[in-house]
């Protein structure tokens, strides 16, 4: 045999051989993805059911408790300060003495005269130490009314045209986090600021009680708008991919990312507009583990959406603790 026929046998052979090796190689990468599809994960999923109910527009404020009033305490005879009757922060009545001041003149003698508070109230301010001279050109005390109180905070040019007087506020204080105490818009600035663009907004509260003090840290939910009777999702089932609001809805035995355009939020819940309506189950918590089209099945219904909190003019008990749902809230689209 001639050595080029050899050569050509050797080479048809390893090529042969090549080819057998590499269909063999196919097949089994074949039955290694048929497996792998076989023995896909099943993500176990809590869901609930998408409903319609009342959602609110909220507005999330922050400002500081201040008196309805600051009332100057004057003595109108000028004299000396003989006694304080009362100290800084006392609660005081209408007509109630604050002060004595002595009116004595060479060779006459006068009876004390009394300084009384022109309005009930709390002391905010004592002037004098008594031995001091007072006239009537110098406040003796300062007296705040807190029968109602305000608080003075700022809105942000996107909220700004939402605002009108009387709109309701719900107004949360960290001395009594069990109350939620109600007021009302009072006074809205007609301009905003060039700098910040912000308005300042003031809110009248109710304080029979006089639990509410100057100088308290308070939160405000500010509702600008109601709607009823639409589809709503709490913050915990709405989640952020590229930069968009999503819903895991769940099919027959896998999950579809929803992209969602969202309406009013009222710090819990949102209102939807579009991607997922009344009836569908929605994924409710866990979302960061899911990609769409993941196979997926239930592992437990989500608690329920907190009720919302209504409010007196007193202050109403909040729900117990524990019992509403908290989790970072979602930025989501405001309409």
């Amino acid at each position: 045999m001639k050595r080029t026929s050899v050569v050509f046998l050797v080479v048809m052979a390893i090529i042969l051989i090549a080819i057998a090796l590499m269909g063999w190689r196919m097949i089994k990468k074949s039955e290694g993805q048929g497996q792998a599809l076989a023995e896909e994960t099943v993500i176990p999923v809590k869901v609930m059911e998408v409903k319609k109910g009342t959602v609110e527009d909220i507005i999330d404020l922050t400002g500081w408790i201040e008196p309805d009033e600051k009332v100057n305490v004057i003595s109108k005879i000028p004299g000396k300060l003989t006694r304080n009757t009362v100290r800084e922060g006392d609660e005081v009545g209408q007509d109630q003495t604050l002060a004595y001041v002595n009116r004595d003149e060479i060779g006459v003698t006068f009876a004390e005269y009394p300084v009384p508070s022109p309005a009930r109230g709390i002391v905010a301010k004592l002037a004098f130490d008594p031995g001091a001279m007072v006239s009537p050109q110098f406040p003796v005390a300062v007296v705040m009314k807190i029968d109602r109180v305000r608080v003075k905070t700022s809105v942000i040019e996107e909220d700004y045209g939402k605002l009108k007087p009387g709109l309701p506020a719900r107004v949360h204080t960290e001395s009594f986090p069990e109350q939620v105490f109600q007021g009302t818009v009072y006074r809205i600035s007609p301009t905003l600021d060039s700098f910040s663009h912000t308005a300042t907004v003031e809110i009248l509260i109710p304080n029979p009680d006089h639990k509410l003090r100057p100088g308290m840290f308070t939160t405000i939910e500010l509702v600008a708008d109601t709607h009823h009777d639409v589809p709503i999702l709490p913050k915990t089932a709405v989640v952020q991919r590229r930069g968009e609001p999503v819903a895991f809805v769940l099919g027959s035995d896998r999950v579809h990312m929803q992209v969602l355009k969202l309406g009013y939020y009222d710090l819990q819940q949102y209102e939807v507009l579009e991607g997922v309506k009344a009836g569908d189950q929605v994924v409710s918590e866990d979302q960061a583990v899911l990609q769409d089209g993941a196979k997926a099945r239930v592992a437990g219904p989500a608690a329920e959406a907190p009720a919302k909190k209504e409010a007196s003019a007193g202050g109403e008990k909040k729900p117990a603790p524990g019992s509403e749902q908290k989790s970072a809230p979602a930025t989501a689209e405001k309409k």
